[in-house]
């Protein structure tokens, strides 16, 4: 079995990767602890966490095939870094024995290299060998590699590629979202303190709200249709997104 952690930065990023895994045949783990893989029983997160009864728990996604097995870390936003730093410390084994190791972060207002340099430093501790540029993978006894949302190249955020999904998977109700959020002024967005990017963020939000009345975007990433075979075939950064996600965990190695 080969065992790979991909770190995010958080719930609808997990969702997404997650999704990912299932378009490339993954089935997930039922979080019965009687079935978790013995190798992640280390990650079975203690409560309360570091004596907050309201912290929540951090215990990963974990998606499966016969041949690999893959625990989607999301990690608290910015906190990201830190906490994949704790784990390989506390779990000093995962450095050798996983075959994979990736991480996946918004540009948000940075360039993708800024970004990079950035998990690059603090991880090239732990794997001499982690990536420096966006959207590489290095090919050492484990694999490291990092991709910047939304395509290696222009800042943005997971929703600015979920934007180009939903075009595609659902154009009747993108218009219709699209032509209430433009009665907007700037005015009225600047009284909002909307944020960059805040309109991509607003605009899958007001889809979710129709697919999956009263649930969240992470929710609607699991059930609905922003990932799947139509949105890869026909949005190039999707495939180049799952394309990436398949040479770090080696899935077309002969």
């Amino acid at each position: 079995m080969k065992y790979a952690i991909i770190g995010v930065e958080g719930p609808q990023d997990q969702a997404f990767v997650k999704k990912v895994l299932k378009l490339l045949k993954f089935k997930s783990f039922d979080g019965k602890e009687s079935n978790l893989d013995n190798f992640w029983r280390k990650l079975i997160p203690r409560y309360p966490k570091k004596g907050n009864l309201y912290k929540r728990l951090d215990m990963p996604s974990i998606a499966f095939t016969e041949t690999h097995s893959v625990a989607i870390y999301a990690g608290e936003g910015s906190n990201l870094t830190t906490n994949l730093d704790d784990i390989l410390l506390n779990h000093t084994e995962y450095q050798t024995a996983l075959t994979a190791f990736g991480v996946i972060a918004d540009a948000d207002k940075e360039s993708p290299a800024e970004v990079t340099q950035n998990y690059s430093n603090y991880l090239k501790e732990h794997f001499s060998n982690f990536p420096d540029k966006p959207g590489m993978i290095n090919s050492a006894s484990t694999r490291t590699g990092i991709y910047i949302l939304p395509d290696n190249k222009n800042s943005g955020v997971l929703d600015t590629l979920l934007c180009s999904c939903g075009e595609i998977a659902y154009p009747e109700f993108w218009e219709r979202a699209t032509s209430y959020l433009d009665r907007f002024s700037d005015d009225e967005r600047k009284s909002l303190k909307w944020k960059p990017f805040a309109r991509e963020k607003a605009l899958v939000a007001t889809v979710v709200s129709v697919l999956k009345p009263g649930k969240t975007n992470t929710a609607s990433l699991a059930d609905n249709n922003w990932v799947s075979q139509e949105t890869r075939a026909k949005v190039s950064e999707l495939n180049q997104f799952v394309k990436f996600i398949e040479d770090l965990l080696e899935l077309n190695a002969n």
